[in-house]
């Protein structure tokens, strides 16, 4: 869930109705529930991570909940070490945290950083937030971090510590990811990102066997015409995707990959179609690629939640369960 409002309704009902249906969704059986992560947006997207993640853990019991991501170098790794540990604790262990470089360059200029050094901070943050989950006292001396005798109180309640996914939308990243022992959020469907994860693991001896790795799709569940039900909301979409386009192409990096073959290019970011169709979709998508998971994107923010949930129901009936049995 990106929280994202681009109607500017009133924030505090808005944000209830996303977070019902998180809860909705917990009920059908998806098996986490990721908030998403940025920063100074117009639509107030991602706007504070830990709050939401709050108020999930207190209004759910067994699902898992995760961050979908936090921008690592724009936290101190110290600093969130403690505060997942926090959540970890008052989840009672049902946390998963996902940290990523982020792709935004005013994020960037925001703190007064160069986004030229995202992958060094995020290799130090990584570090460090390991290093703060030991549970013992660590020294740590790098370009962005000078730390001596640091303890972070409490230490999480899952051992060694929460999973740790990082995000990738690039071969890069992935390896990154695998170096450091961590599963991947996948935002491409290109082969080559998941064969770089797999090298970046077994670079440090790591069986790829017992790690985790996923890919998210927007989807929406309908009978009725794919381009008219998506012609409908068309403006929403398209704020939605130009959001990346645009902070992708500040950064220099590359368009992301959907893996989805249509001619308009920010329809090719949603999969619509009727349940059969969605499916033999997905398995195609799926089966040449080494996932264990696939995350589903909420709805472009500004639909109206009734549409949302009917949506988010047909695919916990329809997809859900063939999805479980793959």
């Amino acid at each position: 869930m990106d929280f994202r409002n681009p109607k500017h309704e009133p924030w505090r009902s808005y944000w209830e109705d996303r977070l019902w249906l998180m809860t909705e969704a917990a009920a059908m059986g998806f098996d986490q529930l990721l908030v998403q992560e940025h920063f100074f947006t117009t639509d107030g997207y991602g706007a504070s991570v830990p709050v939401f993640q709050s108020l999930l853990i207190e209004r759910t019991k067994n699902v898992r909940i995760g961050s979908h991501t936090y921008i690592l170098p724009l936290h101190h790794a110290a600093q969130l070490a403690q505060e997942a540990a926090v959540l970890d604790h008052l989840s009672e262990g049902r946390l998963d945290v996902c940290v990523g470089a982020g792709h935004n360059p005013a994020e960037y200029l925001a703190w007064g950083y160069s986004p030229k050094t995202r992958p060094s901070r995020m290799e130090e943050g990584l570090d460090v937030l390991k290093l703060g989950w030991s549970g013992v006292p660590f020294s740590y001396k790098g370009r962005y971090y000078d730390l001596n005798d640091l303890v972070v109180t409490p230490s999480p309640l899952q051992k060694p510590h929460p999973p740790l996914w990082v995000a990738a939308t690039a071969p890069a990243a992935a390896a990154r990811a695998g170096r450091h022992g961590a599963h991947l959020h996948a935002a491409s469907a290109d082969p080559a990102l998941f064969a770089a994860y797999r090298a970046g693991l077994e670079q440090v001896g790591l069986d790829p066997i017992h790690f985790r790795a996923s890919n998210a799709w927007c989807i929406t569940i309908t009978d009725e015409d794919p381009d008219e039900h998506w012609n409908r909301y068309k403006d929403l979409h398209f704020e939605r995707w130009d959001f990346y386009r645009k902070i992708r192409a500040a950064m220099g990096d590359a368009a992301l990959s959907t893996g989805l073959p249509r001619a308009e290019y920010y329809r090719a970011f949603d999969l619509v179609g009727s349940a059969q169709v969605v499916l033999e979709a997905l398995h195609s998508l799926v089966a040449p690629l080494p996932l264990t998971d696939i995350v589903l994107s909420n709805m472009a923010g500004g639909i109206p939640r009734d549409e949302a949930y009917r949506n988010l129901k047909a695919i916990g009936e329809q997809i859900l369960p063939v999805l479980k049995s793959w």
